[in-house]
């Protein structure tokens, strides 16, 4: 299913495409924050005071994305890219929080590519710089 990213007066509106299974033999293990990243900060706030962080596991070679201080209804996923590429493959493990203030994607495995996470709040996109 396709997706289309709409961008009107500073709302960014969008179809996900249906969300996706983690690859196999991902784990959470061993989880850690990233910070060295490109293009922007790990983890970062939203206005809205959402929290969008990637985070990553060495022992599995896997990435996922995780949104905090949230309300139910939004939205994380994670975007995955060749590190020289303009395009990208994204909406990976979209999610969106159901109850509580937080939810994780699925893990997805690095490959030699980078990723990021974004998060979607009151109409507001906004990524993790890649990693």
């Amino acid at each position: 299913m396709g997706c289309a990213l709409v961008v009107a007066a500073a709302v960014a509106v969008f179809c996900p495409a249906v969300s996706s299974a983690g690859d196999p033999d991902c784990s959470q293990d061993q989880p850690f924050t990233p910070f060295d990243t490109m293009d922007g900060d790990n983890p970062v706030t939203m206005q809205s005071g959402r929290v969008v962080e990637l985070r990553a596991s060495n022992k599995s070679q896997c990435a996922w994305g995780r949104i905090s201080s949230g309300t139910p209804g939004e939205e994380i996923w994670t975007d995955r890219k060749e590190p020289s590429a303009d395009t990208h493959e994204g909406f990976l493990g979209y999610t969106r929080i159901d109850s509580g203030s937080a939810k994780y994607t699925e893990a997805f495995k690095n490959d030699g590519r980078v990723m990021r996470a974004c998060g979607s709040s009151q109409g507001v996109i906004e990524c993790t710089g890649w990693f």
